[in-house]
């Protein structure tokens, strides 16, 4: 999600981010964050944070400009990502957010492609079966997962758990989750530390469930940026909310982190950030001709694709 206190263009729909206060302890910190696949996966449009299959070696991730997104697919080969290819399934309407299954048989992904039925634009989740042939046809969840008319950022849990952001009325954002049941979603439920004065968005959950990152403009009080957070859940009770921290959390230059997505052995976290690398002067012209190029590749205040390991919080 964008900026508290500014509007920002969701799949059509303006929203404005609510705002409130609060924070939490400081705990472990971890390394600056490392800029992931520049120039490819991180390019100069705005770029979402990639869900990969199982073995690592493909991965979904959102394309989008002023007006609408897309589901790119990039491939790992000879340790370099391939140029992005348009998702077989998307293209066609105005699509974000791809959530692979930890056993790679089938994402979940956001889009407003027309919804049988129901009258207007809304942006509602669509499942998508891997095939011997590549991919199937995207159907509609059921009502029970989406349960309104704005539902963003799905994860999915090992046994088909399903996390979202949903935008109620009153443009007020709440975390939920769709448990599955022997293949059956089941109605989804409020998770019990997000409330509308939090305003929490974009969950990750572990593929056991065990913790679950969010993003949050309304936790740290008068700062309305948009900062990454970790819950633990232990015999199915949530602990406390605490902050990532990590070189440069507070003092980012105003940037908003956010759609946080883990690898396949959930220890490393990507997110993204419309951060920006800081410029020394004075300079050579070699310097000058470097922060050009890498200004003209990504670093020009879009959304990018950043990474940081989680070691330091999963060892606790």
């Amino acid at each position: 999600m964008g900026k508290t206190g500014t509007l920002r263009f969701w799949f059509g729909i303006t929203v404005a981010l609510a705002a409130s206060a609060g924070s939490a302890a400081a705990e472990p910190s971890t390394p600056a964050p490392q800029i992931f696949a520049p120039g490819v996966i991180s390019g100069p449009a705005n770029d979402g944070a990639p869900s990969f299959t199982p073995d690592g070696k493909t991965l979904f991730f959102t394309r989008s400009g002023s007006g609408a997104g897309t589901i790119l697919e990039s491939h790992l080969v000879a340790g370099r990502w391939t140029p992005p290819q348009i998702a077989p399934f998307s293209g066609e309407y105005n699509d974000q957010h791809a959530a692979v299954a930890p056993d790679g048989s089938y994402l979940i992904f956001v889009s407003t492609r027309p919804v049988p039925g129901v009258a207007g634009r809304v942006a509602h989740l669509w499942r998508v079966a891997r095939t011997s042939g590549g991919w199937g046809v995207p159907e509609h969840l059921p009502a029970a997962v989406n349960v309104g008319p704005r539902i963003f950022k799905p994860s999915i849990a090992a046994d088909g758990t399903v996390y979202f952001l949903s935008i109620g009325e009153g443009h007020t954002f709440g975390l939920y989750r769709s448990r599955c049941v022997a293949g059956v979603y089941q109605r989804a439920e409020a998770l019990p530390f997000s409330t509308a004065q939090t305003a929490d968005v974009d969950p990750e959950i572990a593929p056991d469930q065990s913790f679950l990152i969010f993003s949050s403009s309304g936790r740290r009080g008068a700062d309305k940026n948009e900062h990454l957070y970790i819950v633990f859940q232990r015999a199915g009770v949530w602990g406390p909310v605490m902050p990532l921290r990590y070189a440069g959390d507070d003092a980012n230059g105003g940037s908003n982190d956010n759609e946080p997505d883990l690898s396949p052995d959930g220890r490393t976290l990507y997110f993204s950030s419309d951060r920006t690398l800081a410029l020394h002067f004075p300079r050579t012209r070699a310097q000058a001709e470097a922060d050009l190029a890498r200004i003209e590749a990504w670093d020009n205040g879009s959304t990018n694709v950043w990474t940081i390991p989680l070691d330091a919080w999963l060892a606790r």
